[in-house]
């Protein structure tokens, strides 16, 4: 089922590169948690620091006003700006710190729905889903879960997709029209690694998921069946995002990124 494609060093050199985000114009933005750095990559390969937010910053996604928002695990979501101007977006919920919020999407209406597992595992499930409504408003969206990692949502924006980590699935929830849970189910059951971390849909309607620990990205049809592993060259894939017909996959083993040319392109986001 391994599945073998042409691939390349994007960029290198970096300690946990993950998070990665494409501006309208087709530059890479990235993080880097250990030296928190957010990078910028041009598709000539020139890189360069974009900002360093001084927290732990893990996922990242853009707005369709051209601001980035950021995951951060010490600082809460953050907002910043093309100017690198950075705002904290939402730290708390109702009174309360954020465990250390890692991954993020934007549904097709603005709301954000960003996952918070800092301190859950198998036997501390306190890991939780929230939604920052465009009003600023912080909701909890669910709990009790094992690390809760990448979100993504469907093409028509009616499920959210969830990586739990240590259970090693990925949860697909059916959404109301306000945005709450109407119902979940496990999409897929992975094998081996320690479990599914960032995702992305293609226009071919599969999610592709890096599977952290097994070192490949898991091409998963609308049925939930693994149907392809694609090997990225490094034990540790943290996150995905496309452009054009390439998948760009960051991998903390060796600090890279790496670019797979799928001839597949990716579906459409809010921000891009």
């Amino acid at each position: 089922m391994t599945s073998s494609v042409q691939k390349s060093i994007f960029a290198s050199g970096m300690q946990s590169p993950e998070g990665p985000s494409f501006d309208r114009s087709g530059v890479l933005y990235f993080v880097d948690w250990d030296a928190k750095d957010i990078y910028r990559v041009s598709q000539t390969g020139e890189r360069s620091v974009f900002v360093n937010t001084g927290g732990v910053p893990t996922g990242s996604k853009f707005h369709q006003n051209g601001h980035l928002f950021v995951a951060d695990g010490d600082l809460g979501i953050l907002d910043i700006s093309p100017q690198g101007e950075i705002k904290v977006a939402a730290s708390e919920f109702n009174g309360k710190k954020f465990c250390g919020p890692n991954d993020l999407v934007f549904a097709p209406n603005g709301d954000l729905y960003f996952s918070d597992p800092r301190g859950s595992d198998p036997e501390h499930p306190i890991g939780d889903l929230f939604i920052l409504r465009k009003s600023g408003e912080v909701e909890l969206f669910a709990g009790g879960f094992q690390f809760p990692n990448g979100v993504v949502f469907s093409d028509d924006g009616q499920t959210l997709y969830m990586a739990e980590t240590f259970p090693n699935h990925i949860l697909a929830f059916e959404l109301t029209a306000g945005g709450y849970e109407k119902s979940r189910r496990v999409f897929v059951k992975l094998e081996d690694g320690l479990g599914p971390d960032g995702m992305a849909f293609g226009k071919d309607g599969n999610l592709y998921a890096a599977h952290f620990g097994k070192g490949v990205v898991a091409v998963i049809d609308p049925a939930g069946l693994v149907i392809a592993e694609i090997e990225v060259g490094g034990k540790n894939p943290t996150n995905v995002a496309f452009w054009d017909t390439c998948l760009y996959v960051t991998e903390v083993s060796k600090g890279q990124v790496i670019r797979l040319e799928l001839g597949v392109e990716g579906q459409a986001l809010f921000g891009v």
